[in-house]
Formats: C-alpha cells, sequence, structure tokens
C-alpha cells in the first residue's frame, strides 16, 4: 500500500501574518512537502483577535520558500467574498510565479466570511454548491482557454473572458466534501477529494464518500483523483478539551456554518457537549494512537492526511518526529 503524504494544516487564526511565513519556511526546514492556510474574512471565534487575507500571507510563504507546496483549506468563489474568475486570476498568477508549487482547495463556504459582502443573505446550500460548481467551471476555462471566450451561466455571466496572465502549469481544484451530494459533485467538478475526520468515519470515506466521489468522476468522464483527509485529535478528553479551551471549538457546534459573526460562533462554543466533540475529534493517549488512528484512514483509502499544528514550531516538531518517519 503506497504511503500518504503528510501535510499541515496551520491555519489563520490567533497569529500575525509574519508568523505564518516563518512557520512555512519551517516546515520546509523540517520535510514537508504541504502546508495549508485557513482562508477567513473574520475568524472562527471572536477571541482568536486575528484573521489575516491569506491570499497575501501565501504569496510572501512562497516568496521565502523553494519546494513547499502551499494553498487555502478552503477558499469559496462562490461569488460573495470571490468571485471565481478573481480566483482564477489568483492562482494563475501564483502559479505563473512559482510553477507547480500552489494548491487550490475549494468549498461552499461559511456565512461568517460570507455574508458580509452578500447584502447580508446566506443562501441555502443547494444554490452555494451549484456556485460552487459553475465557479469551477469558469475558472477552468480560464486557465485553459488560449482566446477571448464568452460565459453563460445562471450565475456568472460575461461576454469577453480571458486570462492575460496564465499559469504555467495545470491547476487541480481540491474540491472539499462532507455529504454523500458533495462527494458526487467532487468527483464530477473537481480533480480530488477532501473531507474531515472523525466527522466522518474511515468506514464511511471507504464505503460511502469514495464510491460516490468515483461515481461523479465517472459521470464527468475521469480517472483517478487523490484522497485528502483532514485528521483532527488531541491528547485530551473531550470534557478537558472544553474545559480548557471551550471558546475554541466553533467549528464543531451544529450548523456552524450558517453562524454569522464570530461572537455568536464563540458562544455557540461554549455549550458543545463532550459527546458532541468525541464525534469530530480522536481523542488520543500518545502518538501511537495517533498513529493507529492515521493508518484506519490510509487503509480507507487516503493518499494525504493533514493534520493541524498552528504556525507553532513545537507542535509541527512533534508532528515531524513522530508522524513523518513512519509515513
Amino acid at each position: 500500500m503506497p504511503k500518504p503524504l503528510i501535510s499541515l494544516d496551520i491555519g489563520e487564526n490567533y497569529y500575525d501574518p509574519r508568523d505564518f511565513v516563518e512557520a512555512t519556511v519551517y516546515g520546509e526546514e523540517l520535510g514537508f512537502k504541504r502546508l495549508w492556510f485557513g482562508d477567513h474574512f473574520m475568524p472562527w471565534f471572536h477571541k482568536s483577535d486575528r484573521s489575516s487575507f491569506v491570499w497575501s500571507v501565501m504569496a510572501a510563504a512562497l516568496e521565502r520558500t523553494k519546494k513547499v507546496q502551499l494553498g487555502p483549506l478552503v477558499t469559496t468563489p462562490i461569488g460573495a467574498r470571490y468571485h471565481p474568475a478573481l480566483i482564477a486570476q489568483a492562482a494563475a498568477t501564483l502559479d505563473n510565479m512559482y510553477p507547480g508549487r500552489f494548491l487550490l482547495s475549494v468549498g461552499s463556504g461559511e456565512a461568517v466570511n460570507e455574508v458580509p459582502f452578500w447584502n447580508d443573505r446566506w443562501p441555502a446550500w443547494r444554490e452555494r454548491m451549484d456556485r460552487l460548481c459553475e465557479g469551477i467551471t469558469l475558472m477552468q476555462k480560464m486557465w485553459t482557454s488560449t482566446k477571448p471566450f464568452s460565459f453563460k451561466g445562471k450565475y456568472f455571466s460575461s461576454e469577453f473572458l480571458l486570462m492575460y496572465t496564465r499559469p504555467r502549469t495545470k491547476i487541480d481544484v481540491y474540491f472539499s466534501a462532507v455529504g454523500e451530494k458533495a462527494a458526487y459533485r467532487a468527483g464530477k467538478y473537481g480533480d480530488h477529494f477532501v473531507t474531515l475526520s472523525p466527522g466522518n468515519s474511515a468506514e464511511r470515506i471507504r464505503d460511502v464518500l469514495v464510491p460516490r466521489f468515483r461515481e461523479g468522476q465517472k459521470a464527468a468522464g475521469k480517472k483517478g483523483g487523490k484522497i485528502v483527509v483532514h485528521v483532527d485529535y488531541a491528547f485530551k478528553t473531550p470534557a478537558q478539551i472544553i474545559k480548557e479551551s471551550g471558546h475554541e471549538l466553533s467549528a464543531f457546534v451544529e450548523n456552524a456554518v450558517d453562524i454569522r459573526t464570530p461572537i455568536a460562533l464563540q458562544k455557540a462554543a461554549m455549550a458543545i457537549t463532550p459527546e458532541r466533540l468525541s464525534r469530530f475529534v480522536h481523542s488520543c493517549k500518545n502518538w501511537d494512537d495517533v498513529i493507529k488512528r492515521l493508518d484506519e484512514y490510509v487503509k480507507a483509502g487516503a493518499s494525504e492526511l493533514i493534520l493541524f499544528s498552528a504556525p507553532v514550531k513545537k507542535e509541527m516538531d512533534a508532528v515531524a518526529k513522530n508522524v513523518l518517519p513512519v509515513f
């Protein structure tokens, strides 16, 4: 069985922009081949007190490094905060400057980031997903068309489009999906499939989501595609996590994507129960336990495993020391 790629999610909250740049440099020195950044307009919780414009940070990080690949996990080209043509241009420019090193992961968005740009409107999941898929189609056409073209979609239309500064390599789209319907669309419109665990167990990924992803690929006449799993774990019990840092758990509250402000998200996080948290974070005793959990996802077909570290050298060192040698 091929070994998976181990990459880090260094986030975008709590720290200043320069910290993420320095963490990228350090991650490359440690031997990581990929680093993923968050892409938020406002943070998941109010006490974070930071939320950088990640596209500026990524450009600086690419300039300071030589080989490491990096990208947003995830960005949202659905026409509120970002028009897909703008993301297509930003991605093409970074790939033009740093060929093959920029990664693009996309998703349907969260209210805390999109509502301020949508006149306080927050469409239902179906519309956001339709916008995402149409946006991906537009981006792919912009990257590949060598002549001006018109685009007529339900949400995005233009009589004249052309990417004048072109990407130097093929830009793959990593499509973030949690449920079955999104997994199918990931296969149909994206190149690779990204999901979260343990919210999705290894068994569910293997038996439900990956088959749906492959069905979508088949419908679009595509093959291959990587399976990427973001694995959340902690060396504490759910009760300990809640006691020490409950305000940080807003991503795990029910309907978090529909909550509109960091203050409201933080308040909702304070009510999370240990039972609910245990569904979204692996509680591990030691690194051997982590390795066993990761191996479950490898056996389920994952070709890349993303672990969270934040831009903290101690945490990055721990993953490099305990996980990289194994995989």
